[in-house]
């Protein structure tokens, strides 16, 4: 038995798994799983190139799924695949799961890429009209501390670093909240590099829209330029654009503790996100400070 079918069992997901498979129409030979564990929320399950199966870790996360899957089901045609849902969410044990169409791709490591994808990715995404999406979105920040972020940064994530880090966590929100705000709009709000499906050099996909909202889309250029380098987005974005990005992604070492604080998980991973931003801020307090 592979480990991450071991794990399955343990978690009692398989019941779940079986369930949405059948429903789907499919008998997938468990040779032909390929078990995904490592993201924060979900375990995702494909399966032979036809189905992939994501099921939430928790409770807390299963009671969203229906409502986020909904906004694949409304998301218009874009140049690069959208997971669409191929069955009902379905809940067993305790846990809740949903099938939807595989994406052809996997994510590349960070590192640059073809600007022009930058362009045809963040012109789709941004021209959604979000009228339609309206009662399925999350709202603005909602998964690492809402309309109240910076108090949440200040208060919950500053105590957890080292003290010669907190004075450049409070720069770091500082300068954001300095900025003029922008026109809201349509935005993925996760485009880490993990959510974005490549086959060579092609963009094939996104993935994970469960946080997309309307806010500033400074948080999805700031997600890619922290990912693929800045100058991929250089033909997408203007300089003021990649330097307002630039000030937002230094957000993101904070948001991740924030994220775990937030959706309850473990010690364990909220404190790897600490050191993880401690180690940030330290390799970068020379940008905000001299030392």
């Amino acid at each position: 038995m592979s480990p991450n079918r071991a794990h399955l069992e343990q978690a009692k997901y398989l019941p779940v798994v079986r369930t949405v498979m059948t429903q789907a129409g499919l008998n997938v030979a468990e040779d032909r799983w390929d078990i995904r564990t490592s993201g924060s929320a979900h375990i995702v399950i494909n399966m032979g190139n036809q189905l992939s199966i994501r099921v939430a870790k928790t409770p807390e996360v299963g009671a969203s799924v229906a409502r986020r899957t909904e906004i694949l089901r409304i998301l218009p045609t874009m140049p690069f695949e959208i997971p669409r849902p191929i069955t009902r969410t379905i809940t067993r044990n305790g846990y809740t799961a949903v099938g939807v169409t595989w994406i052809k791709g996997e994510p590349r490591k960070p590192g640059p890429v073809n600007p022009k994808q930058m362009v045809s990715l963040l012109k789709a995404i941004h021209a959604v009209d979000p009228e339609p999406l309206l009662p399925y979105l999350d709202h603005p920040h909602q998964h690492w501390g809402g309309t109240n972020w910076a108090q949440t940064l200040r208060e919950k994530v500053k105590p957890l670093l080292l003290r010669s880090n907190r004075k450049v966590a409070d720069a770091i929100v500082d300068a954001v909240l300095e900025l003029e705000p922008q026109p809201t709009t349509f935005i993925h709000n996760d485009l880490a590099g993990h959510n974005i499906l490549w086959n060579g050099e092609r963009l094939t996909g996104v993935i994970d829209w469960d946080h997309a909202t309307i806010s500033d889309p400074a948080f999805d250029y700031a997600a890619l330029g922290n990912w693929y380098g800045w100058d991929s987005l250089k033909k997408a974005l203007s300089a003021e654009q990649i330097h307002r990005a630039q000030i937002f992604s230094n957000l993101l070492a904070l948001q991740a503790v924030a994220y775990g604080i937030k959706n309850g998980k473990g010690g364990a991973i909220v404190r790897l996100a600490v050191e993880r931003a401690d180690n940030w801020l330290m390799d970068h307090r020379s940008d905000f400070f001299s030392i």
